[in-house]
């Protein structure tokens, strides 16, 4: 069996540790991933096989045509649909499906994305609006697939240990240690590139699905329901009125409708926010083109444009002053 690697995935050491490394994963790989508990899944290779109940195919191969910008940010391929799993049922009676449910996203380890068609889950679908849903979450997990990824074995207790060493523009070591720490809870931008890289992919598969949705015509359900709420929130136009209230922490098992826009919002004000206030601060010119440079670094790995750019615009080592959490570099106990 080939290795089964993703395009911008590296394995660093020896040459011994990563004939390992690349087993190790190869066969991590092999199976598909355990759905979260009580949920029915089928690939999205096979909802875009036919015309279905689910979701509209043609809708979401339009959509992955306008994915083409991806290859211009150095993205040699989308992550492939049989390896996404798409949740199409729930033994939950209650159920609501789509891009903020619990436990769904894309996982590095085995190289899958677990989604789900948005809307009532024990109910049919509106198959354009879940087309556009569907799109948003694989265009999102598309890019996590595509970012540039490092691993290296390392000493364990077991005796034997795999490492993540670099994803995108942020650092990892062994130990655990991150190249930027958390943001403070009252912060208004951001500093952590955990939430950087996660907010700029998110920004890429919205406007993805947005730019879909305009050319195929498909309206924005009326009302304030959550059905418009996800509508809007697929495209990235949620509204002041959207984003109120919505600071109650659902249960990690509660998929409750009240539960999903809760989600929705506190995704908003955590991670899309942040990055935008980010980008208005440190390039209020253009922030669209720094956005253009954190996601090619993201993909490419290559750190010198964009630091080059904060460089001219905020002084020298400007990566590093931003957003280096000074624990990094402490000695490692012994």
């Amino acid at each position: 069996m080939p290795d089964l690697l993703a395009p911008g995935e590296r394995l660093a050491g020896p040459p011994a540790d990563r004939r390992a490394l690349a087993a190790w994963l190869t066969a991590l790989r092999a199976d598909p991933p355990a759905p979260p508990p009580g949920l029915a899944v089928v690939t999205l290779a096979e909802l875009m096989a036919a015309p279905g109940p689910h979701a509209d195919p043609d809708l979401l191969r339009a959509g992955i045509a306008a994915a083409r910008r991806y290859r211009e940010l150095g993205l040699p391929g989308l992550l492939p649909p049989h390896r996404v799993y798409v949740g199409i049922s729930s033994a939950d009676p209650q159920a609501w499906g789509g891009f903020h449910y619990p436990g769904q996203g894309y996982r590095h380890w085995q190289m899958t994305a677990i989604i789900t068609r948005p809307g009532p889950l024990n109910q049919p679908a509106d198959p354009r609006a879940a087309a556009l849903d569907l799109l948003r979450a694989y265009a999102h997990d598309s890019l996590h697939y595509g970012s540039h990824r490092v691993y290296q074995a390392h000493p364990a207790p077991a005796g034997y240990g795999i490492a993540r060493t670099r994803y995108g523009i942020n650092f990892r070591r062994t130990d655990g240690r991150t190249y930027s720490r958390p943001d403070p809870p009252d912060a208004i931008t951001t500093r952590n590139l955990g939430t950087i890289m996660e907010a700029a992919t998110d920004r890429e598969a919205t406007a993805i699905t947005r730019t879909t949705a305009h050319a195929a015509a498909v309206p924005e359900p009326p009302g304030s329901g959550i059905c418009a709420l996800a509508y809007r929130d697929a495209t990235g136009t949620l509204t002041p009125a959207d984003l109120a209230g919505g600071q109650d922490q659902p249960g990690p098992r509660d998929t409750s409708p009240a539960a999903y826009r809760t989600r929705a919002t506190r995704y908003h004000h955590a991670i899309t926010a942040p990055y935008a206030a980010l980008l208005d601060e440190l390039s209020p010119a253009n922030p669209a083109a720094l956005h253009d440079l954190i996601v090619t670094a993201m993909v490419t790995g290559t750190l010198a444009p964009l630091a080059r750019t904060l460089n001219e615009a905020h002084g020298p080592a400007a990566f590093t002053r931003l957003f280096k959490n000074h624990d990094y570099t402490r000695p490692t106990p012994r």
